[in-house]
């Protein structure tokens, strides 16, 4: 039965959809002792997860049950912030008896959603640096991956997400929107006619990227869409060129080491160090090793958009440094090493409310509740690649017809990877090895 259960949620295109994408039927595969689910949805503004748990309660539950079967775990833990007290009770009813299965509840702070946070928070096992859950006896899944488990055995293909679409919106909402829905097409869903001069960016404040091309598609993994002002300090940061950014740097670090006070990574005992590194750069030291902190950084965003009292992006650095290096062949090195968490771990975590009023947010903290849509998408383009790993292949050519849920991109056996599926009934317009796209019958 598990291999049957695995062979359908690969075939179904199941991935991490709270993440970076990671193929669910590869982490299931993994033999635990622990599971636990990520509803911490620490990120400022996205509302999906806390909704999903109330109105597909029984799909969340069936798709757990499937992940604790595969994965032989004998816990389960479904971490939720307490400052959802509503959900964080209808949980509890759900689950009491169960002995497998407790309701871990958390602070109201950011990053409580980092899987090597959160990992740490309800088992007090410190991930090693650039490693994964597993090699501490744990996987950990988000809600809306567990919806889509349970989906998959059932012979369903992922081919929506859930999305809370919010900012300098006139209607904040969220939305069950099919796969390759362009950006500008969900914004008008919550009234947004003409962007103008705002800017729109894919994902949370904190690690969310700016969109170019708003005719651009939605993937697997897109959680949030934030409509902002060009002058909010989220969309100036990402706005910076990569010369910008460096000569910024050097004429305003001042080597304070707050973002490395702050670096929840660092605090993990990780070692990131991010004042560090810009040292380095900024004077063009020869410190191999000291650049290689930077593989120790999950990219937060911490540092720089809330530690730093002179504006500037550690976090960028540590990308560009990670990037150069990895095109070097250089790799992290943990032999040796013991990681022990710093003793203000407790004390220097981020208070989401003080972080949204940083960002200038505060005005969009607001409810944007679970609505129904009858909207149907004139045009739809399937990335073949929304997910860690190879993409997937196109199966199908222009001019061919295609019917809701047929797989329209299939990965090689061989390689790391997930099918893709038509979200509309159309005729195939364009495929190639990046992208395919349909037009509605």
């Amino acid at each position: 039965m598990s291999a049957e259960y695995l062979q359908l949620i690969k075939e179904a295109g199941v991935v991490g959809a709270g993440g970076a994408g990671f193929p669910t039927h590869v982490k299931l595969a993994a033999q635990v002792e622990t599971l636990i689910i990520n509803a911490c949805e620490c990120e400022p503004l996205i509302r999906v997860d806390q909704q999903l748990l109330i109105s597909h309660q029984d799909e969340f539950f069936a798709g757990l049950d499937i992940a604790l079967q595969l994965t032989g775990a004998t816990k389960c833990y479904i971490a939720i912030k307490s400052k959802h007290a509503l959900v964080v009770k209808e949980l509890k009813a759900a689950v009491a008896g169960s002995k497998p299965i407790e309701i871990f509840e958390m602070g109201d702070y950011y990053p409580a959603g980092d899987e090597q946070i959160l990992v740490y928070d309800v088992l007090g096992k410190i991930v090693p640096r650039n490693g994964i859950p597993l090699n501490v006896g744990c996987v950990v899944c988000n809600v809306e991956t567990m919806i889509n488990v349970a989906r998959a055995v059932s012979g369903k293909p992922v081919i929506t997400t859930f999305v809370t679409i919010t900012g300098a919106v006139p209607s904040p909402a969220t939305y069950e929107l099919p796969l390759g829905i362009s950006y500008r097409d969900a914004l008008s869903l919550c009234g947004v006619t003409d962007v103008g001069k705002m800017a729109v960016i894919d994902g949370g404040p904190m690690m969310g990227k700016l969109v170019s091309d708003l005719d651009s598609p939605i993937t697997k993994t897109t959680k949030a869409i934030l409509l902002l002002d060009a002058r909010n300090k989220v969309v100036v940061n990402q706005s910076m060129t990569e010369g910008q950014l460096i000569r910024q740097s050097k004429s305003a670090c001042e080597q304070c080491q707050k973002c490395s006070d702050l670096c929840p990574r660092d605090l993990l005992g990780h070692d990131v160090k991010p004042h560090l590194l810009m040292r380095i750069v900024n004077y063009g030291l020869s410190d191999f090793q000291g650049l290689k902190r930077a593989f120790g950084c999950s990219e937060c965003g911490a540092c720089e958009l809330y530690a730093c009292p002179s504006g500037l992006s550690p976090r960028r650095f540590n990308m560009l440094v990670k990037q150069q290096l990895m095109a070097e062949g250089a790799k992290n090195d943990n032999t040796g090493v013991e990681f022990y968490a710093s003793p203000m771990f407790p004390y220097r975590k981020i208070p989401s409310k003080r972080l949204i009023a940083r960002l200038g947010l505060s005005a969009y903290d607001l409810a944007a509740p679970l609505q129904e849509t009858s909207f149907e998408p004139k045009r739809i383009a399937l990335l073949l690649k929304q997910h860690v790993g190879a993409p997937a292949t196109p199966v199908v050519v222009a001019g061919d017809r295609v019917r809701r849920g047929d797989v329209v991109g299939r990965i090689d056996e061989d390689k790391l990877g997930v099918n893709i599926h038509a979200s509309i009934d159309g005729v195939v317009e364009k495929a190639d090895e990046t992208v395919v796209v349909l037009i509605r019958d």
